[in-house]
């Protein structure tokens, strides 16, 4: 049974806490999202340092999901995304689609 988008959100919050050992001020999970593959960048501030997390396996099983519900309108497509978490649970997401990198994927793709 597919998760409620909320149920996501929260398990990325839940990820991005667990895996930040120290107080923080604003913690952002950058992503660059393929359809069956991803990558992940885990970083948070704190008194205006940057400071790198871990991301857990399960970012991505949290963004494929995200991805099949906000993508079922093939207009609505992107392949980038953030997503900004306060101490105090308050969160945003942007999503973007760059058609560089959906290029230089393909080009890859390609090659093989």
């Amino acid at each position: 049974m597919a998760r409620e988008i909320e149920e996501i959100y929260k398990s990325l919050a839940i990820g991005i806490i667990a895996n930040i050992n120290s107080k923080w001020d604003k913690a952002h999970l950058y992503t660059e999202f393929f359809e069956d593959a991803a990558e992940f960048k885990g970083e948070y501030t704190l008194d205006n340092k940057t400071n790198f997390f871990e991301v857990s396996d399960q970012a991505f099983d949290d963004f494929d999901e995200l991805y099949q519900i906000t993508t079922e309108d093939s207009d609505n497509k992107w392949n980038r995304a953030i997503y900004s978490l306060e101490p105090t649970g308050k969160f945003n997401i942007e999503f973007e689609w760059d058609q560089e990198l959906a290029d230089e994927i393909e080009r890859l793709n390609n090659e093989d």
